[in-house]
């Protein structure tokens, strides 16, 4: 007796070190390998399906050859994917349906592409052709489809237009795995068409078939797996096979994280090979964790991130029972629109029939004891939708999460037709053929809301972005959006950067984008920049309403265009020019590195004007345009001209090298813990550049309090220096406390700093190894944005 139960033995260390690991390896490491390790681990997964692949190649056609269905059956099988793709092409729009996950995934795509990493692209600007991210983000969705969509960008332009091609060829190959998986099974070629149609005809599956969302990808995937296990019995399975299955299962688990947790069934169909012995579960278990880590490590990221829901729990047991009870009504689509068309993208006569279907098995697997084990397989299958359920966000009331279903669609299909086969006692044919009429008549009856895209219509972002599309692309070559979803322009082959961003450029910055594009850069204003976030929905979203309208009322602007219909708010685009109240007077100042000097330009060499280095004077002839700087340091040169009626101010921040000093930012913290995102270099933790009091800084290290940052620096340096204070981008905090330990002792504590105050420090280190830059909020962590401003060592 205890034999059966050996392998499960011999593997609960294995699940036990992967939930320790889970639980121990912290957030920000997994951030990091998500970033800089992501795109290596799906590739390698990737390829190591394609060695699989070619090594059963021959074991899986010959398997296939040995048992095909009819020439009838496969005919009608082609005439399904002839019909289905022909009504898909001329009848579903060719676009985004869950427009910011879509382009984000493209975004991501993009990365992969260029940069070879797993982040998402945020921000950034096209350069002869290639993408050049400024900045780069995690993101809590799988890197599979990504990763697809980076292949197909290898061969055509990367962008939504090639990412929205690749779903109907998946969904297509779907179907047609799904019917020769169906058959293997069955042994029945008329209920495997049966639930290939089923498949095919779900309105549901054929508007995301012309989408860029990871659902259909899925969908091919577990199709694939269930005709590969269709061809290997549990008698005739060997490592050969196990060789293809465990990647393509990591593969799997990276198009939704859910997918994880329906795993238990592809291992118990082996159960008995397991068995022959013990260790192979355990095996075969540590394999799958590796080859879906990249999953796993995305959910250690977020792992007790609240991300949604705003007055409701992120996951609950009340979110399950409210989500199954909502869906279920959704689903039976009672009536029409207003507008004759469907509520929603399901079929009443569909749902009907599915729990027609599910009541007849559950008659049959209770009363006559058939499909027992085929059941029990089925339901550990259904545990991530149990999982999805559990989410805030599982509920179809929230259209855009109506696609959620298609990971359960072919479970529907399966169910719908060996029920309704079941009870035709033999009339499989009969009941294809009524299926096969049934779904040409509900296609053709709906072609309507097929035409006006019933899937996500209630929002007017996805006739935002067809129109932004078009009107953005008449406006000058290299042009630079502001807009709330900038990694959407960059999935349209636009320049993109948020509104937060536009406003931490400094002076400098500014000065070089409008450079880069010619001085046109434009703030888009659409949906997300009006109102407020609404924190009673199911899912909270964003606003950027006060952003725009900061930058709106600090630049002078012109309007492009306006828009309102068919939108409801008005969809607009400004010029950015001036900031309001800046000189027109031309002046500038820069450090020459090679020269080691300190340049300025004026507009009128006759205009009075000052130079001070870090605050003092310079004595200086009116004709002087520069100036020797030696000493090593950090030095900050400010050029103060005098134009009738004016004053024109100008920075530039240098810092001189040798052998004896260094920035802090020229490495990373050895170690470091931070409550609120994490320590950027060179930026404030938003990835702005630093700013304090309107002072730009050019170097320096961003922070959040409380936070703790540790440089091991092995006694090599004497002094530390820096600027301190909470970053003028977040000013809506209480305070924070900057502190210097050396080797654990308390080096330096500064008075309670709030915003728009700013101090400094120069601080004896000598001697010290590890030096430890903390910072503590003042009671509430709050909009805590602090900076280590200029910090340098010597």
């Amino acid at each position: 007796m205890l034999s059966k139960f050996l392998p499960l033995i011999y593997t609960a260390p294995v699940l036990a070190v992967a939930f320790l690991l889970f639980q121990k390896i912290p957030q920000n490491t997994a951030k990091s390998w998500d970033i800089d390790q992501g795109y290596y681990a799906i590739l390698a997964v990737f390829i190591w399906i394609c060695i699989a692949l070619i090594w059963n190649a021959k074991e899986i056609f010959q398997r296939a050859k040995k048992h095909l269905p009819s020439k009838i059956s496969m005919l009608g099988l082609a005439v399904l994917l002839i019909l289905t793709a022909v009504f898909a092409t001329t009848q579903i729009s060719l676009q985004h349906r869950v427009l910011s996950d879509e382009t984000s995934w493209e975004s991501m795509a993009l990365q992969m592409r260029f940069a070879k990493n797993g982040g998402v692209c945020n921000q950034g600007v096209w350069i002869d052709g290639a993408l050049e991210c400024k900045d780069v983000v995690n993101n809590f969705k799988g890197k599979a489809f990504g990763f697809v969509q980076s292949l197909a960008f290898l061969f055509a332009e990367p962008n939504r237009n090639t990412a929205l091609l690749i779903n109907l060829p998946l969904a297509l190959c779907s179907a047609a795995l799904l019917f020769f998986a169906m058959f293997r099974f069955t042994k029945d070629e008329w209920l495997a068409l049966t639930a290939a149609i089923f498949l095919l005809s779900q309105p549901i599956f054929l508007m995301q078939s012309r989408s860029a969302s990871t659902e259909v990808l899925y969908v091919f995937l577990f199709a694939m797996l269930l005709a590969f296990y269709s061809l290997i019995p549990p008698k005739e399975v060997s490592f050969k096979h196990f060789a293809l299955i465990i990647p393509l299962l990591g593969f799997f688990a990276q198009t939704r994280q859910e997918t994880l947790f329906c795993f238990i069934p592809f291992a118990l169909f082996y159960y008995s090979y397991f068995k022959e012995k013990p260790n192979r579960l355990a095996i075969f278990t540590a394999l799958v964790i590796l080859a879906s880590w990249p999953a796993i490590n995305t959910m250690i990221a977020y792992r007790g991130y609240d991300f949604q829901g705003g007055a409701h729990a992120a996951h609950s047991f009340a979110n399950f029972t409210y989500n199954l009870k909502s869906n279920i009504e959704i689903m039976w689509n009672a009536g029409l629109s207003p507008n004759g068309l469907l509520k929603n993208p399901f079929y009443t006569s569909y749902t009907l029939l599915l729990f027609a279907s599910f009541a007849w098995l559950l008659y049959v697997i209770a009363i006559q004891k058939k499909y027992r084990w085929a059941a029990l397989l089925f339901a550990l299958f259904c545990l991530q939708i149990g999982v999805i359920l559990f989410n805030v966000s599982g509920t179809f009331e929230i259209d855009i999460n109506q696609r959620y279903v298609l990971v359960a669609l072919p479970l529907f299909a399966i169910v719908m037709a060996m029920g309704l086969c079941d009870a035709s006692r033999g009339r499989s044919k009969i009941v294809c053929g009524a299926v096969a009429v049934l779904a040409i008549y509900l296609s053709v009856q709906h072609k309507e809301s097929f035409n006006n895209n019933i899937l996500y219509n209630k929002n007017k972002l996805l006739a935002e972005e067809d129109f932004l599309n078009t009107e953005l692309k008449k406006l000058p070559q290299n042009s630079i959006f502001i807009y709330g979803r900038p990694w959407q322009m960059l999935a349209s082959g636009l320049n993109g950067f948020s509104e937060r961003q536009f406003l931490g450029w400094s002076p400098n910055e500014l000065e070089e984008w409008r450079n880069f594009s010619n001085d046109n850069i434009y703030i888009v204003r659409g949906q997300d920049g009006y109102g407020d976030v609404d924190r009673n929905s199911r899912v909270v979203g964003f606003k950027t309403t006060s952003t725009i309208g900061a930058i709106l009322n600090q630049y002078k602007n012109q309007r492009i265009f306006s828009q309102t219909r068919p939108f409801g708010y008005p969809l607009e685009a400004y010029k950015i020019g001036k900031r309001r109240g800046e000189s027109n007077y031309a002046a500038s100042i820069r450090w020459n590195i090679e020269k080691k000097e300190i340049e300025w330009k004026l507009q009128d060499t006759l205009v009075d004007y000052q130079i001070l280095l870090n605050n003092k004077l310079l004595d200086l002839e009116k004709s002087a345009n520069n100036f020797s700087v030696e000493n090593p340091g950090m030095y900050y040169a400010t050029l103060v001209a005098f134009p009738e009626s004016d004053t024109v101010k100008k920075e530039v921040q240098f810092f001189i090298r040798s052998q004896d000093n260094r920035l802090l930012q020229d490495s990373k913290p050895n170690n470091w813990a931070q409550e609120w995102g994490e320590p950027k270099i060179g930026k404030t933790v938003d990835n702005n550049t630093i700013k304090i009091d309107g002072r730009i800084f050019g170097f320096g290290v961003g922070s959040h309090a409380p936070s703790k940052l540790v440089w091991n620096l092995n006694g090599a340096y004497k002094k530390i220096h820096s600027y301190i204070g909470l970053d003028d981008e977040s000013a809506c905090g209480n305070g924070a406390i900057w502190i210097v330990k050396g080797d654990g002792k308390q080096l330096y504590r500064s008075k309670v700093l709030t915003s728009h105050e700013i101090d400094s420090l120069s601080i004896d280190i000598s001697g010290v190894n590890a030096l430890e830059l903390e910072t503590l909020d003042n009671g509430d962590k709050d909009c805590d944005h602090s900076n280590w401003a200029g910090a340098w060592l010597e």
